[in-house]
């Protein structure tokens, strides 16, 4: 592993101080162009069936609605849910 300071970043949140080198702040690292999230679940197999197990449960649009989601849900296993803040 190369001695980029990086992995001595303390969890106080993000400036750091790297081997007697500057900080290394936040905007250094994420683009300017991200905004924040919140991760809200990871897409699994079993996330997607609850998914459909809930829907059995409800009646009309709301059930479709429901089974929309999870199908579409079903080709993103292994990605994130996020919120936008």
């Amino acid at each position: 592993m190369s001695n980029s300071g990086l992995n001595n970043i303390k969890e106080w949140g993000w400036s750091c101080k790297t081997m007697g080198r500057k900080n290394i702040m936040k905007e250094d690292v994420v683009p300017k162009e991200v905004s924040e999230h919140v991760v809200a679940q990871q897409i699994t197999p079993d996330y997607i069936l609850e998914l459909y197990e809930k829907s059995k449960k409800l009646r009309g649009k709301k059930k479709q609605a429901l089974l929309d989601v999870a199908e579409r849900l079903s080709k993103n296993v292994g990605k994130w849910l996020v919120e936008k803040q």
